[in-house]
């Protein structure tokens, strides 16, 4: 990624390069040509020499753009190599100066849409191709406008600073904090609109990085985005001090002063955080299955008493051990009448529990419509009645159909017929007559910040995230679902137990660290079998910042951003009128 990086700033920041460019009336620079390419109407070696320059150097911008998409994939598991984001948000920048209009939006744009599809591959494994494909490409278009509003907006209002080699420290400075506020401010606006897409936000790629993202109980996800994007954005100004002959080469340093001194006191708190000795309890013993059903097999309803064996089978192999309760993830065990006694006798003999997922459905009095939920239940060893969970963020194309009314086409881009209903309110599961209260999410509920805090209310003391990533094959989508929930444990100081299908099911301290997953003993996180987690939840820390508060510091940050982008246009209106007049 270095190469990258010092490719970038030879392609676009060389003499050649800021030569091909001009400044505008509202203060930007564009692409111009040079005296002698305005002549070649009379012909000449030269100017069909710029004029091959100027080819390839839009032609590398593409490439380039391409590249950093790929690099910007790689940082998210698998292959999780998290050094990347710290580059790419500047890189993205470097590729974009000088342009303007579509030019700049569609550099940004292939960036983005390639990050997308690489890091959603996983999406093709889904056993319905039309559906596959469809959903992939849309919802990588869809997500990839976010990022690309990011760089669009930062190269339209502030797009001569990458040019400009005569800015002051301290402007260089508040556009290294405005562009790392616009994107906390675009990761909260994509969180929420249209229900909601936070899957894989930037600071997500730091989920193995325990000191640093422990700011995440005050922050929440998005603290950890900013620093990363505030560091970039400086190495970028940084790296065009460097190459800029000055009488102090060391003056580049004062770009990256800051944020490395920001970064070192996040760290030191964190590794003070991480020393906290919390009073542990005795261990609340938790029995997941992880049955590792095929998607194709949960689909036909022909094999219904074959999977409900083996869950059975497996939960008898887990019961053994005595567990305070045990755990089935979502979508796994078709439960009917039929087989309800036998469940029902299974867990009064264990006297053990049982949480597990369910589709739930309900007719609605007044218009007779039935509701469909994916839900989540308790099932206590007595007879008293189930506590049931309805889902209350679905999955865009896996669970809804995003204007499936207004736009009937939408309905051949998903793999599901119809969409489920929404949930309205959370719920707790009293576990062991009370003493442990679990909070249930379902799916990439885990990935919502503000979704989860909802969930964790005063008392909590485990989440329990239900899941089937069997849609996904045997991919990345296990890990990178994971470190998503990563951070819900931290912004709320609450450990979480993880049931999935078929990874990764595993148990999450209220630090943020995997403690324990299914398969790290032989290495098979996707295979067939159960777990016995034994989780120390010792003496509450106290409810933290984020899950009190909110989401204090994004929205902050949005405000921030937009505050940015209107004096930021009144400023260029002065500027006009004052050319004008």
């Amino acid at each position: 990624m270095a190469v990258v990086a010092t490719a970038i700033t030879r392609i676009f920041f060389s003499k050649p390069a800021i030569g091909f460019m001009r400044e505008t009336v509202t203060g930007g620079w564009r692409l111009r040509k040079p005296k002698a390419v305005r002549s070649t109407r009379r012909g000449g070696s030269g100017n069909l020499a710029h004029l091959s320059a100027i080819k390839k150097l839009g032609q590398a911008r593409w490439l380039v753009a391409m590249l950093v998409g790929l690099a910007w994939a790689l940082a998210y598991p698998e292959p999780r190599w998290s050094v990347f984001a710290w580059l790419v948000p500047g890189c993205l920048l470097a590729v974009v100066s000088g342009r303007e209009g579509w030019r700049l939006f569609g550099l940004a744009f292939l960036a983005a849409l390639v990050f997308r599809l690489v890091s959603l591959r996983f999406l093709l494994n889904i056993p319905h191709t039309a559906g596959a494909i469809g959903g992939w490409l849309a919802l990588s278009v869809y997500a990839a406008l976010f990022s690309a509003a990011w760089a669009w907006i930062c190269g339209v209002w502030f797009r001569c600073g990458l040019a400009d080699q005569n800015w002051p420290w301290i402007k260089r400075f508040c556009f290294g904090l405005f562009a790392a506020a616009v994107w906390v401010g675009i990761e909260m606006f994509q969180a929420r609109v249209l229900g909601g897409y936070p899957w894989n936000f930037l600071g997500v790629t730091q989920f193995e990085n325990n000191p640093l993202i422990q700011i995440a109980a005050f922050t929440g996800v998005y603290g950890i985005s900013f620093l990363i994007v505030w560091f970039s954005v400086s190495v970028l100004f940084a790296i065009l001090k460097i190459r800029r002959a000055t009488a102090n080469p060391w003056s580049w340093m004062t770009d990256l002063a800051a944020p490395c001194v920001v970064l070192v006191c996040v760290c030191t708190f964190g590794f003070l955080r991480l020393d906290v000795i919390v009073k542990i309890s005795e261990p609340f013993r938790v029995a997941v299955v992880q049955p590792s059903i095929p998607q194709r097999l949960i689909w036909e309803s022909g094999n219904k008493e074959e999977r409900m064996a083996k869950v059975l089978e497996l939960s008898e192999l887990a019961l053994v051990s005595k567990p305070d309760v045990l755990i089935w993830p979502e979508s796994s065990a078709p439960v009917t009448q039929e087989n309800w006694p036998r469940v029902k006798r299974l867990l009064q003999e264990a006297n053990t529990p049982l949480i597990l997922g369910i589709d739930d459905f309900e007719r609605d009095a007044d218009t007779g419509e039935d509701r469909f939920y994916n839900s989540a239940a308790f099932v206590p060893v007595d007879d008293s009645e189930p506590v049931v969970y309805r889902k209350r963020r679905l999955v865009m194309f896996g669970e809804y159909i995003p204007f499936e009314k207004t736009l009937p086409i939408m309905k051949y881009l998903s793999p599901i017929g119809a969409s489920f209903s929404v949930g309205t309110e959370a719920v707790q599961f009293p576990v062991g007559q009370g003493k442990t209260t679990m909070a249930p999410v379902i799916c990439y509920e885990d990935a919502f910040p503000h979704g989860v805090r909802e969930h964790v209310l005063p008392g909590t003391t485990l989440l329990v995230n239900l899941t089937n990533d069997g849609w996904f094959g045997e991919g990345p989508a296990q890990w990178q679902h994971a470190a998503n929930a990563v951070f819900r444990c931290i912004e709320n100081r609450v450990p979480m137990v993880r049931s999935c299908n078929n990874g990764l099911s595993c148990w999450v301290d209220r630090f943020g660290h995997v403690r324990r997953f299914f398969g790290e003993e032989n290495g098979d996180i996707y295979g067939a079998g159960f777990a016995v987690f034994e989780i120390p939840l010792g003496q509450a820390l106290g409810r933290s910042f984020y899950n009190r508060h909110g989401d204090v510091f994004g929205w902050s940050c949005l405000v921030l951003g937009l505050a940015g982008i209107i004096a930021r246009l009144a400023k260029r209106r002065l500027h006009t009128r004052r050319k004008i007049g």
